[in-house]
């Protein structure tokens, strides 16, 4: 076989990839089987709707540039506000050095706030912004009088609902409130035409906000105010009522209470019990002390009394009888107790011992007295300490109601005191004009328009027309129910697609008409130069081609070279053996199957092999015309008469190829193609022909290609690119199927080579490397 003949399907890539070619598309599959997305079958796509994206792409320019034009500039003013903690009017040392910290609760209303249309309103009607046109359009209407709506009236806002929520649905349409994360700070924009009208509008705005604030904290003051003192009024005439309960309560049952130092009050007989028994104890402590002092006196030992020792009288006396008793004892070694002096100093010694003993005697007795008397003293105290303690018990009885109603009045003042407190601090507050809301940056003129922004708006409209376009692109792609390539052919009928045969007319939009010339009719010559041609279809007219090996065309050897892969597929089909018999079909007219079915035939009979074409279209025959044969005896002859099939059979001008045209057309195609001698004829013209090819009417059309279906070794589908269904091509087969008709392939007719694609550029390369070779042979 040729080298040219040979139909390279695979071929390996780096990475342990295969690069298996179907048709114009390309799979990589790797080690597991499975496919991977193919970019440039996605590129194909691109490139076959690549109208589709550039029309879209050129509506959303044309769009966006005429809305950018026609856009007036809006200008936005910009202001940052900071929304402090809502801390109260009158801090405490602890709140001022604590840390801050805002509840993500209170900024989520703050911000609900900000876009409220009690805000709004107010901005708009300070700054009568219903009637800018901006926001109260001359051209609005109402709705329920069916007129075009005057502007500029003063009565249009406060009166009408539907013109008030137009107006205020249009200013909150160019505000924006934006809080920055993380923070405290919130920002809000302001839209207009106007760019001092977009300021003011955003100082109003902010103004009323901090106002509106205020406001609310001075209602709450009142409303607190007014509910503290109804409140106050009511429980001072409970207080009141309570003081009287416990007054009348004290009064009658002869109840009386003191103050004491500490603030606190106290009941007198309670106190006086408390004086009687510290009393007590004092007078017994003094008892205690002078009856020791009486045990010393009953003892005799007056020396140890602390009256005596302490007497400033016995202690004179003691200290001159001591002197006595020195000059007594400076005289007796000296003199006589008669002597004078002696006698003299003895009697002061004697008498001065008698007024001690009196004075000591005396003490004693005062020592007793004053014992005798602090026990009187004792004993009298703890009478009055029992009747007080008697008289206590009976008035801690009566003392239980008292301190109910006392606790009463105590509960009254407390809750009295506190509300007039929060009273006053309710007033404080209110005259106060604090506000935790606080404007960072005001609202200034802006001196750019925000909108439009050319460039922008062509970025956008670049992505959008792109993306757009691309996904109708894939889109169209994805609803095009057609068999396109060999990868369609696979994946929805699972056989193989053995050849693609290319559309002549995108060929010939690249290479002048000249490179293929009409086959005349009923011409039976050659071409007068030995060479070999072959027929061909542009897929589109129905007229018949010859294309002429050598001229210098693409197009010659695109189609020359697709016959051969065809043939060489058809040869290699099976494992076992080569079919013989082929029957070539399609499910629908005007798919190529009898041009298919000649071509593939000349290009058996190149190889040097007897070659028998059947036409087996019985209702619309067309080989006859094709090989210029004579249309008097053909195949419903032979159905029809007893004469052997050999007679109906007419050689070509191509050696080795003989053809049997349909003859006259008979009305009962079915029954005659259904009969025995058909089968002869199948079986018989085996052992004369090396190939046997058959043309056969439509599937879908007419049961005539499933009878002679059935009677081949092999059936060869022809589907036309991008033209013929699946469900049909799938009916087909599932036809073909339903005889038990063999198929072994199918062709991709009237496949679109793009000029740059791979098929192509091979065709090409091919042709200049043979015509070099040519030219060198020529020359040695």
């Amino acid at each position: 076989m040729p080298e040219d003949d040979k139909l390279e399907l695979f071929e390996p890539v780096p990475g342990g990839l295969e690069l298996q070619r179907y048709g114009n598309g390309r799979h990589l599959r790797g080690d597991d089987g499975e496919e991977e997305p193919d970019l440039r079958a996605y590129w194909h796509i691109v490139q076959k709707r690549r109208w589709t994206i550039i029309s879209v792409l050129i509506i959303v320019l044309t769009a966006a540039v005429l809305i950018t034009v026609k856009e007036k500039p809006v200008y936005r003013a910009q202001s940052l506000v900071e929304i402090e903690q809502e801390n109260p009017n009158i801090l405490t040392v602890q709140q001022l050095f604590q840390l801050e910290n805002v509840s993500d609760n209170y900024l989520e209303t703050q911000y609900k706030v900000l876009r409220s249309d009690s805000l709004a309103r107010s901005v708009i009607q300070q700054l009568y912004l219903d009637h800018v046109r901006e926001f109260n359009p001359v051209n609005s209407w109402s709705f329920f009088e069916g007129t075009p709506r005057e502007t500029g009236t003063a009565q249009a806002f406060a009166t009408d609902p539907l013109h008030e929520q137009a107006v205020l649905s249009r200013f909150e349409d160019h505000l924006d409130v934006e809080p920055m994360r993380r923070s405290r700070l919130v920002q809000i924009n302001f839209d207009s035409e106007d760019p001092k009208l977009a300021a003011s509008a955003l100082n109003t705005f902010t103004a009323n906000y901090i106002q509106e604030n205020l406001q609310i904290r001075w209602d709450a003051a009142q409303k607190a105010s007014e509910w503290l003192s109804q409140q106050l009024g009511n429980l001072k005439i409970k207080l009141e009522k309570s003081e009287d309960n416990l007054q009348s309560y004290a009064q009658a049952n002869g109840l009386l209470f003191l103050e004491t130092e500490k603030g606190n009050t106290e009941n007198i007989v309670d106190e006086r019990l408390r004086q009687l028994q510290d009393e007590l104890t004092q007078v017994q402590a003094d008892r205690y002390q002078k009856e020791s002092l009486y045990r010393l006196v009953q003892a005799g030992s007056y020396d140890s009394l602390p009256g005596v020792v302490d007497n400033r009288l016995l202690q004179d006396l003691t200290v001159q009888l001591a002197e006595l008793d020195s000059q007594k004892a400076h005289l007796t070694p000296t003199f006589n107790p008669t002597y004078p002096k002696l006698e003299e100093v003895q009697n002061q010694i004697d008498k001065i011992k008698q007024l001690l003993t009196q004075e000591r005697k005396r003490a004693a007795a005062q020592i007793t007295d004053e014992y005798l008397a602090a026990a009187r003293r004792e004993s009298l105290v703890q009478q009055a300490f029992a009747q007080q303690q008697q008289q206590a018990n009976l008035v801690a009885g009566k003392a239980v109601q008292y301190n109910i109603l006392k606790r009463e009045v105590d509960t009254n003042k407390q809750i009295y005191e506190s509300l007039l407190q929060r009273l006053k601090e309710a007033g404080v507050s209110g005259g106060l004009k604090a506000s935790n809301i606080r404007i960072v940056d005001s609202a200034v003129p802006p001196a750019k328009p925000y909108r439009p922004n050319i460039l922008l708006n062509l970025s956008v409209a670049l992505f959008l027309g792109l993306s757009g376009g691309i996904g109708l692109a894939f889109l169209q792609e994805r609803l095009d129910n057609t068999v396109k390539t060999s990868d369609d052919v696979e994946r929805f009928l699972h056989v193989p697609a053995l050849a693609m045969i290319p559309g002549q007319d995108l060929l010939k939009l690249h290479h002048p008409a000249r490179h293929v010339r009409l086959l005349p009719r009923g011409s039976h010559s050659g071409n007068g130069d030995g060479a070999k041609p072959s027929v061909a279809s542009n897929g589109s007219t129905g007229e018949w081609l010859r294309i002429d090996h050598k001229q210098n065309s693409t197009l010659d050897w695109a189609l020359a070279e697709a016959f051969r892969n065809l043939r060489t597929s058809v040869l290699f089909s099976t494992a076992d053996r080569q079919p013989r018999s082929l029957i070539i079909l399609s499910a629908e007219p005007g798919e190529g199957k009898t041009t298919i079915c000649a071509n593939l035939a000349i290009s058996l009979s190149q190889l040097g092999k007897r070659v028998l074409l059947i036409d087996g279209d019985m209702r619309r025959p067309s080989l006859h015309k094709l090989f210029g044969l004579e249309d008097s005896m053909g195949l419903a002859g032979y159905l029809t008469a007893q004469e052997s099939w050999h007679n109906v059979v007419h050689a070509t001008e191509l050696p080795g190829l003989d053809c049997i045209p349909c003859g006259v057309v008979p009305p009962n195609p079915s029954e005659l193609l259904s009969s025995e001698r058909m089968g002869t004829l199948a079986r018989e013209s085996i052992s004369d022909y090396h190939f046997v090819l058959v043309d056969s009417p439509p599937l879908l059309s007419v049961a005539d290609g499933r009878i002679l279906a059935a009677l081949m070794d092999g059936a060869l589908l022809v589907i036309r690119s991008a033209k013929t269904t699946r469900d049909a091509a799938q009916h087909a087969q599932s036809q073909l199927g339903n005889v038990g008709a063999r198929v072994i392939g199918v062709v991709l007719n009237d496949v679109q080579l793009e000029p740059d694609g791979y098929h192509y550029n091979y065709y090409q390369q091919a042709r200049e490397d043979k015509s070099g070779a040519a030219e060198k042979i020529s020359t040695s």
